[in-house]
């Protein structure tokens, strides 16, 4: 016990020599914490922008030609659902590929589209929750007219809520259709998963491309109170799955099911939103890449410095420890001592560093970045949207503080193994 004082009141009478060390650790760790708390929340804009773009935590699609048809998908629907927890929010999908003539006109302007969204919105609610929503909301009734445009889009357009815009597009028999439409809402997207995509009734699509009533080509599965399904979840669904239909093999990428050779109509794809993510796979890795490098970078100053300043600063102290040593106080509670010192020193530097996180975190999350161009994919409502990420704040504070106490017992080692008359007779 008497070696936790001694290093405490050793810390608090020296606190003007610490001051340095003091400042190191609380930018060091403030800068990392404040990188890892925007990183994971951009990380996570990301997802719940993907989650909406793609139907949730995972979609179930057919291996049919005629674009992924799912046969009788009314009662696949019910049947599934019966199968999986009851938590889980079950709804179909039309995706279809805007590519071919199909364009959005208003007063003279045309946009062309690249991927049109049948909703069943009401099904969807807990999902659209998460949109960012410049004006607007995703209340569609069934049977509706009523679309949800990117904001980019409607800039384009010139074309506000509540306008009546018109649908250029080619149907499945090949006629040309226009079909008038009302924007409902309008969000805020100016990137992979929204500029040129448009939500709108699932019903209404299939009328308007001259679907049957009974086509569906996802059946898509959301777990609103789950932050993402494990791989571990995912597989185990999978198997329940297999138990009752004919399924593809799980994969990691959905090309490997969209150019599996020889596929029948009635084989099923559980395609998990990650196996979706390959687009942005790249992207995702490089960010974490660099935010990791830096927060490596910055404990390793935080180490270095500490540890070697820390060494002179002991090489000072070398009489004190001579004394200690005269009086009877053995080498190792000398070392003790020093590693409490150190250790209040490093708790104290990383409280305040979080503290100057936190303060970094709410600057920068005033601050409206809308004017980055395509960085709106980790904004939410324009904005970077800082999470705490505790297993991660932990891990990192414990190894600046393992690694640092490791540097420091190197440092203290050979200036406490003299002999006391050597320590008292030295020169600071």
């Amino acid at each position: 016990m008497y070696r936790i004082k001694l290093g405490a009141r050793s810390l608090l009478y020296r606190k003007k020599q610490y001051i340095s060390l003091f400042l190191i650790c609380l930018f060091g760790t403030g800068i990392s914490l404040f990188c890892l708390f925007m990183s994971k929340g951009m990380l996570l804009s990301l997802s719940q922008k993907a989650e909406v773009y793609y139907g949730g935590d995972f979609c179930i699609m057919s291996g049919s030609w005629d674009e992924r048809r799912i046969e009788n998908y009314e009662n696949l629907l019910t049947e599934i659902d019966q199968l999986l927890p009851p938590e889980a929010e079950l709804s179909a999908r039309y995706d279809f590929s805007a590519e071919d003539l199909t364009s959005f006109y208003y007063e003279g302007e045309e946009v062309r589209q690249r991927v049109i969204k049948g909703v069943d919105f009401a099904a969807s609610k807990a999902l659209f929750s998460k949109f960012n929503f410049k004006c607007g909301n995703a209340e569609i009734e069934r049977g509706s007219n009523k679309v949800l445009i990117s904001e980019p889009i409607a800039k384009k357009l010139g074309a506000e809520l509540g306008d009546e815009i018109t649908l250029y597009l080619r149907t499945i028999d090949g006629y040309i259709n226009t079909v008038p439409l009302v924007i409902n809402g309008i969000f805020q997207d100016s990137s992979v998963f929204g500029m040129y995509t448009t939500y709108m009734d699932f019903t209404f699509l299939r009328q308007v491309y001259g679907r049957d009533p009974g086509f569906a080509n996802r059946i898509c599965v959301d777990f609103p109170e789950a932050s993402g399904l494990s791989d571990e979840k995912i597989q185990e669904i999978q198997k329940l799955l297999e138990s009752k239909y004919k399924m593809f093999p799980l994969v990691d990428d959905k090309n490997e099911f969209y150019n599996a050779p020889e596929v029948s109509p009635d084989t099923l794809a559980l395609i998990a939103l990650k196996a979706n993510l390959n687009d942005v796979k790249i992207l995702k890795n490089a960010m974490t890449a660099i935010i990791t490098l830096i927060i490596v970078l910055l404990v390793i100053i935080i180490v270095a410095g500490i540890g070697s300043t820390y060494r002179v600063i002991v090489m000072k102290r070398i009489n004190e420890i001579g004394v200690y040593m005269a009086i009877g106080m053995k080498k190792k509670a000398i070392m003790q001592s020093l590693l409490f010192e150190s250790l209040f020193l490093l708790l104290s530097g990383c409280t305040a560093g979080l503290v100057f996180a936190e303060i970094l975190c709410r600057i920068f999350a005033g601050i409206k970045f809308t004017f980055i161009p395509s960085f709106s994919i980790f904004l939410t409502k324009g904005y970077l949207h800082p999470v705490l990420d505790g297993k991660g704040l932990v891990l990192l504070l414990a190894s600046v503080i393992f690694v640092t106490l490791c540097a420091v017992f190197y440092s203290v080692r050979k200036c406490v193994s003299i002999m006391p008359c050597q320590a008292i007779s030295a020169n600071e």
